[in-house]
C-alpha cells in the first residue's frame, strides 16, 4: 500500500515470537500470504486475519490466531489473499519493548519463545460444584403382614429416581408378634434389596433388644442387614466403626452423615449400652476434629427417640462436652432423624441450640419414606418432604434453618400422624 501509515501482516501462518524479528520490505511483486506488505513511514501495525492479546484492538472477521503484546493495533479482513507494495526503505516499528523491522526478506522468527499463530486459545468453561444431595429415610416397618406384602413394597417401588441413597432407621419387624423369627428378617431384606438406590440399615430395639434371645437377634440382624449398602455399587467413602460395625459415617458434598446403633427400649445390658454410647461419642468427637472445615451440615441417623437412657450421649445442652454441646460449639446446622415413636413430629432448637433440629418419622408404613434435600450453597440448606399432600412439614418445607420466625402455623395431633394446618384452614 502507498501513502499509508501502517505495516500489514497478511494471513500470517508463521510463528510470531517475542523477540527482535525483522520484516523485509518486499519487491513490487505478488507476495505469498506469509509475506509482509509494508510502506513508509510506518507507525502502526496491522495484523490481518489474526487474533492478538492487545490493548485497543478492533477485530473484523478474524480467522487465524496470533498473540502479540501490542498497542493501537487494528485487525481487518483483506479483500484477497495476496497484496502488493512498492519497494520501501527498511522501517523500524516499536512492538512493545521490542522492535519490528522491515527488510527485503520474508518474515523470520526468533528461536526463543515461539508462539503458534494458528493455535486457538481454548476457553474452558468452569463447571459449577454440585452442592445438592437428595436422599430418603424411613423407620419402623414392616410391623404387619399388610405392610410386609403390600404397603412397604409399594413405598420402595415408588421412591423417586432423584435419591442418592435410602436409610432405614431400624425396627424391621414387630418382635411381640414376629418373635424375631428368621423369616421376618429375610422378608424385610427382600423388600429393601429392591430399592433402586444404595440402602443403609440401622438396628432398632425390635430387631435385637426385644428378642427373647439378644444374641439370636444380633445374629439375624448381622446376617441379613450387616453392610447392607454393599449390595449396590456406590462411591460413598463409608467408614465403619470397628467393633461398632452397625454404625457408619461418610461425607458427601460437604455433608457429614452419622449412622448410629442407638436403640430405644430398656437395655438388655446397662453396661453394654453405656460402653456403646461412650464409644460412639468418642468416634463422633474424632470425626469432628479430623474433618474440620470439610462439612457444612451434619445429619444424625439412628433409631431411638432420645430419652433418659441416652443422656450419656446427648447430654442436656450444658457445656459438658457431650453431643449437643459439641454441635452447639460447631454452629453447623444439624438435623437428627429417628424412628421409635411411630409418629411424625419436629423439635426445633431443642436444648436451646438454634442449629439443632430433631424429626421423628412416621412408622408402620402409614407414610412413604421422607425425602430430604440438602443444598450446602444456601443459608437454609435442608428441605424435608413427607411426599403426600395431607402429610405436611412445618420446619423444613422451604428450607431449614428458617430465615424468619413469622410462621404462625401450629401442630395438631392425629392418631396416625402429625399434621399441621394454617390458622385460616
Amino acid at each position: 500500500t502507498t501513502d499509508t501509515q501502517n505495516v500489514a501482516i497478511v494471513n500470517a501462518t508463521t510463528d510470531l515470537p517475542f523477540g527482535e524479528d525483522t520484516i523485509d520490505a518486499p519487491s513490487p511483486t505478488t507476495q505469498a500470504p506469509s509475506q509482509l506488505v509494508a510502506s513508509s513511514p510506518a507507525q502502526n501495525v496491522t495484523i490481518v486475519n489474526a487474533t492478538t492479546d492487545t490493548q485497543n484492538v478492533t477485530s473484523v472477521d478474524a480467522t487465524t490466531d496470533a498473540t502479540a503484546d501490542t498497542h493501537n493495533t487494528t485487525m481487518a479482513k483483506p479483500t484477497n489473499d495476496t497484496q502488493t507494495a512498492p519497494p520501501n526503505e527498511n522501517t523500524t516499528l516499536p512492538l512493545t519493548s521490542q522492535n519490528l523491522t522491515s527488510s527485503p526478506a520474508n518474515l523470520t522468527s526468533s528461536p526463543t519463545l515461539p508462539l503458534d499463530v494458528t493455535a486457538t486459545e481454548e476457553l474452558v468453561e468452569e463447571i459449577p460444584e454440585d452442592t445438592i444431595t437428595t436422599f430418603y429415610v424411613m423407620a419402623d416397618a414392616p410391623y404387619s403382614d399388610e405392610e410386609r406384602y403390600h404397603l412397604m413394597p409399594r413405598h420402595i417401588d415408588q421412591l423417586g429416581d432423584d435419591g442418592e441413597f435410602l436409610v432405614h432407621l431400624g425396627d424391621l419387624q414387630y418382635a411381640v408378634v414376629d418373635r424375631c423369627r428368621e423369616g421376618a428378617y429375610y422378608e424385610a431384606k427382600e423388600i429393601l434389596k429392591k430399592s433402586r438406590m444404595p440402602t443403609f440399615v440401622l438396628p432398632g430395639d425390635n430387631d435385637i433388644n426385644d428378642c427373647d434371645s439378644m444374641s439370636h437377634g444380633e445374629e439375624m440382624w448381622t446376617k441379613y442387614f450387616g453392610l447392607f449398602d454393599q449390595r449396590w455399587d456406590h462411591s460413598f467413602d463409608v467408614t465403619r466403626w470397628g467393633d461398632l460395625g452397625e454404625s457408619f459415617s461418610f461425607i458427601q458434598k460437604r455433608v457429614l452423615y452419622l449412622g448410629l446403633n442407638m436403640i430405644g427400649g430398656t437395655p438388655y445390658s446397662w453396661t453394654e449400652k453405656s460402653n456403646r454410647h461412650r464409644k460412639h461419642l468418642e468416634q463422633v468427637r474424632a470425626l469432628f476434629e479430623e474433618h474440620e472445615g470439610k462439612f457444612e451440615v451434619i445429619v444424625l441417623l439412628k433409631h431411638a427417640d432420645p430419652g433418659r437412657n441416652h443422656r450419656d450421649f446427648f447430654g442436656d445442652g450444658d457445656r459438658d462436652g457431650l453431643f449437643i454441646d459439641m454441635i452447639r460449639r460447631l454452629g453447623k446446622p444439624t438435623i437428627h432423624f429417628h424412628g421409635d415413636n411411630h409418629n411424625y413430629y419436629e423439635e426445633e432448637g431443642e436444648y436451646g441450640v438454634d442449629n439443632y433440629m430433631r424429626i421423628s418419622l412416621d412408622g408402620e408404613s402409614v407414610a412413604p419414606p421422607i425425602r430430604v434435600s440438602i443444598d450446602v450453597s444456601k443459608p437454609n440448606p435442608v428441605t424435608v418432604s413427607r411426599r403426600q399432600s395431607n402429610l405436611r412439614v412445618k420446619c423444613c418445607s422451604d428450607g431449614w434453618p428458617r430465615l424468619d420466625d413469622d410462621d404462625d402455623d401450629y401442630y395438631d395431633y392425629d392418631d396416625d400422624y402429625y399434621n399441621y394446618y394454617d390458622d385460616d384452614e
